[in-house]
């Protein structure tokens, strides 16, 4: 006959936390005033962990009166709290909000308690929703060995960048994490200000720097700022920002952007067409929020601007007050007048763009009225309503336009 009591067990093998009295281990964990110690018992430690298994192991065991001394200074009090509890119940859960998961993993890691992180990576790359932004990639730079977290939280930044580009932890981020997210092309942030938050941060970390006033900065600031950005630089894409912004910057910060960049910029705004000198970046995913294959957000942007007739600087992407939604594509529903009407119909004011064969040319035009290609005949006597081709309507109105871009 067999008997199993193996929660009596484990409730007796937890209990063992709150008797110190067979302890034979203390655990320092923190540091300065966010610092506790454990008791605990090396037998337990050792079975559970296969860190404690070989601190404790002849060879590394460090002892103070009989007892067996384990540091850990990289671990936080209430984390660790947690992992103890694990070691001794099995059972794992965070109540606590205000900890983050991705603490929780180091720690693991650190401590090799291979199950909780096996647990916890595993619920960080399916639920973006377990992450604390910025915190968690903050912390993660630090530890970058763990390359896919790394790039799941890079990801994560690229889609609500301000949460990290806002926080004080961005003025002390290292160049080279910061680099790793000027080059992402899904980067969510205008080009324009992606670089007034970099020479926010270079500024930052330039030393010699006292003030951000540039009216009161000599050459040597200038000088200066350009060597801290020097490697930031060339991940900047300003052929995407508008001509008025890079003509506005070169202005401000004309010392520290290289010559050749400058002629590059400038040669592709007057010819799109012109095959850059430099190295060649693509157009952020972000420029294109939109079903278009034609034209980008940038585009979007002054089309935006002619219709409200906003004659200064075009629409900033985020402020376009339009929502554009593709209705029609000929490439997908047939390139005839028919087909036009079909799906355009009584669909309100529209846009129309159209790329023109074997040329480097865009034209559109934009029309505030409804199109109707069918109009509605109702018989006086017999009271019939019939349909008939609507040739000879007309309307009018003096807030259409038509446009060409070149590309």
């Amino acid at each position: 006959m067999n008997y199993e009591h193996i929660q009596n067990l484990s409730d007796d093998i937890s209990n063992l936390r709150k008797d110190t009295s067979n302890c034979d281990v203390k655990i320092k964990v923190g540091e300065g005033p966010n610092s506790k110690e454990f008791m605990a018992h090396s037998l337990i430690l050792s079975s559970r962990s296969v860190y404690f298994k070989k601190a404790f192991s002849e060879q590394w065991a460090r002892k103070e009166d009989e007892f067996f001394i384990s540091n850990q200074p990289n671990i936080s009090p209430t984390v660790f709290e947690i992992l103890i509890n694990h070691i001794y119940s099995g059972t794992f859960s965070v109540d606590n909000n205000e900890i983050s998961l991705v603490d929780i993993l180091i720690a693991s890691d650190e401590l090799e308690l291979l199950e909780i992180y096996r647990q916890l990576e595993k619920r960080l790359l399916e639920n973006e929703s377990a992450w604390k932004l910025p915190r968690d990639f903050i912390t993660l730079c630090k530890h970058d060995h763990l390359t896919k977290l790394y790039q799941v939280a890079i990801e994560l930044v690229c889609k609500n960048p301000k949460f990290i580009f806002k926080s004080k932890e961005f003025l002390n981020m290292e160049e080279e994490h910061l680099i790793q997210i000027l080059k992402r092309d899904e980067l969510k942030l205008e080009e324009i200000e992606i670089w007034d938050y970099l020479i926010e941060w270079g500024i930052e970390n330039t030393d010699s720097i006292s003030n951000d006033d540039l009216t009161e900065w000599s050459p040597m600031y200038f000088k200066e700022l350009e060597k801290t950005l020097h490697n930031c630089i060339p991940h900047i894409r300003f052929s995407q920002m508008f001509p008025k912004e890079f003509n506005e910057l070169r202005k401000n910060y004309k010392n520290i952007l290289p010559e050749d960049l400058v002629d590059d910029v400038l040669q592709y705004f007057s010819d799109p067409n012109s095959k850059p000198l430099l190295k060649n970046l693509p157009l952020r995913l972000t420029v294109y929020p939109f079903d278009s294959k034609i034209i980008n957000a940038k585009d979007a942007a002054i089309i935006a601007s002619w219709i409200d007739k906003k004659k200064e600087m075009p629409y900033r992407l985020k402020d376009i007050p339009f929502k554009f939604k593709l209705i029609y594509r000929s490439s997908w529903e047939g390139f005839n007048a028919n087909k036009f009407h079909e799906y355009c119909d009584n669909k309100g004011p529209t846009v129309i763009i159209i790329k023109v064969r074997n040329s480097g040319e865009i034209i559109g035009g934009y029309n505030p009225l409804d199109w109707r290609s069918i109009k509605t005949v109702k018989d006086k006597k017999s009271k019939r309503v019939t349909s008939k081709p609507y040739i000879d309507h007309k309307c009018k109105t003096s807030n259409s336009f038509i446009f060409s871009f070149h590309f």
